[in-house]
């Protein structure tokens, strides 16, 4: 699926490409030493390499062919009001929550569970699980009236893995039109190197196994989160599980170690196989919206989780990368068509120097990341620390004034860059920028190899490609013209394969 439609797409713009007649040469000059790497996080555990038969990026079967995630069907059976059961939707009443599972109890397969208008306290844990408020059942759906209406509050507060809806090893779901929050009033995270901060649930909604047993066939919708420590929503060694349309915000810690993540898409500590009962792939994160000013990462892969789509999201600011590939292993994930706005590190990054117990370092093979908006980010698009065969194609970076680079690279081992346009920026900023990577602590360090640059549109941005270090490079028909500094750098002693270029206009 990659290289058709990698080669389709270089068809048209070929054609598009000649009519300009505006390719690129590159020049050499001398370079300023590369700055360290940016993150600071804890990993879950050490990744597996390779990704199997898997090939093909995206929602699409170990051969290729494009697949539909299933979603759980409208509910058949009877609807249970838990104001029947004994919640009061009043706020600050008594505990609600117990209520909430009498109806959930009381329900079979096909049935739903809905929360009319209005506010319900959650003061007590499951008999069988102190650790969460309400405990999801394969085939009961839990709708409230919408995400305006109807509120979840939690008197959870930093007790150890507290969730305030937690579903393990669960199946044909729906969970939807309603907020989660907490009673939490202290002060909301806003510095990631803040590991005390604390306050609230650890996770709003966590989904993952039950004895190895995936959760599949999910659906999370219009769902409003926030006042959450740890992750907005959490979903973990699962699949086929569709979050769409929800809001995220207001994490009260961002520190290291994995809080203030807005959606976490987890594989497992001890899945190594891709036809494991827990592997976590097909999992589908669609036209949410997140306000980042208290969010580490807005949407975070991590661990081996594969063939996922993250799609037509808005991201308006976040403290670190919004969009992040958490460094261990994720491989042949789909990234197309989000809004990233205003983040103060990148707008979509592949691998992480972060992990104080276990390490970060390069993300995946075959990801591809494409048709994004990114506006005003520290680097649009960031590829660190070993991370292979990524394409990047087809996005619109537009820089701001604390904007660096539209698309940087690293230690990143055949990528490519095809089709993206890139504008915008002042004094140093860089359109396109390969460089070292001193890797983290011995990891993932390394020069950009293997690098193709294809087919890029630069204009009226403050500078263009630059090149300060990499090996086995190659260039071709680029469109850099309108700059208002250097068209082209290149580090002295580089090599690039300039087969049928001619001078920048």
């Amino acid at each position: 699926m990659k290289e058709s439609v990698r080669n389709s797409r270089r068809g048209l713009a070929h054609t598009w490409w000649m009519v300009l007649g505006l390719l690129v040469l590159l020049t050499a000059c001398t370079v300023e030493e590369s700055e360290g790497p940016f993150e600071s996080d804890e990993a879950v555990g050490p990744a597996p390499s390779g990704h199997g038969d898997w090939q093909s990026p995206g929602l699409v079967d170990r051969s290729g062919k494009p697949i539909e995630v299933p979603r759980p069907g409208p509910a058949t059976g009877r609807t249970l009001d838990v104001t029947h059961f004994g919640a009061d939707p009043d706020p600050d009443s008594h505990d609600d929550a117990a209520a909430i599972r009498a109806a959930l109890d009381a329900a079979v397969p096909g049935d739903e569970v809905v929360l009319p208008a209005g506010t319900y306290d959650l003061r007590s844990t499951d008999p069988a699980d102190e650790s969460a408020n309400i405990v999801l059942r394969s085939g009961v759906d839990l709708r409230g009236e919408g995400q305006e209406s109807t509120v979840l509050l939690t008197s959870l507060d930093g007790e150890d893995d507290s969730r305030v809806i937690r579903g393990s090893g669960v199946h044909d779901v729906i969970v939807a039109d309603f907020t989660i929050t907490s009673r939490y009033e202290g002060p909301l995270g806003d510095d990631p190197d803040d590991s005390d901060a604390s306050g609230g649930p650890m996770y709003g909604i966590y989904l993952g196994a039950l004895e190895g047993q995936a959760s599949s066939r999910v659906l999370v919708e219009n769902l409003g989160i926030r006042r959450f420590e740890r992750h907005g929503i959490s979903v973990k060694a699962s699949r086929e599980v569709t979050l769409s349309g929800n809001y995220i915000s207001e994490a009260t810690a961002v520190g290291p170690g994995g809080q203030g993540y807005g959606i976490a898409i987890e594989g497992s500590r001890d899945q190594r196989a891709p036809d494991a009962a827990n592997d976590s792939r097909h999992n589908v994160v669609i036209g949410n919206t997140f306000d980042g000013k208290h969010l580490r990462h807005a949407i975070l892969l991590q661990f081996p989780t594969h063939n996922n789509l993250v799609a037509e999201n808005t991201i308006v600011g976040s403290l670190l990368d919004a969009i992040d590939l958490h460094g261990e292993g994720e491989y042949l994930n789909e990234v197309r068509d989000n809004t990233v706005i205003g983040g103060q590190q990148a707008g979509i990054a592949l691998g992480n120097s972060g992990g104080s117990k276990n390490k970060h370092d390069a993300s995946g093979p075959g990801n591809w990341v494409h048709s994004n908006d990114l506006i005003g980010n520290r680097q649009g698009i960031l590829v660190i620390l070993g991370t292979p065969d990524t394409l990047i194609e087809d996005n619109r970076i537009t820089a701001g004034e604390d904007s660096k680079v539209g698309i940087e690279v690293r230690n990143a081992p055949g990528t490519e860059l095809h089709g993206n346009y890139i504008t915008g920026g002042i004094d140093g900023f860089w359109a396109i920028r390969l460089r070292e990577d001193h890797g983290t602590e011995g990891r993932g360090k390394g020069i950009p190899s293997g690098i193709r640059i294809e087919s890029n549109i630069i204009r009226q941005a403050a500078n263009g490609i630059r090149i300060d270090a990499g090996e086995e490079l190659s260039m071709v028909e680029n469109v850099v013209d309108g700059i208002d500094g250097a068209k082209l750098r290149a580090a002295d002693g580089i090599e690039v394969s300039r087969s049928a270029q001619r001078k920048i206009q």
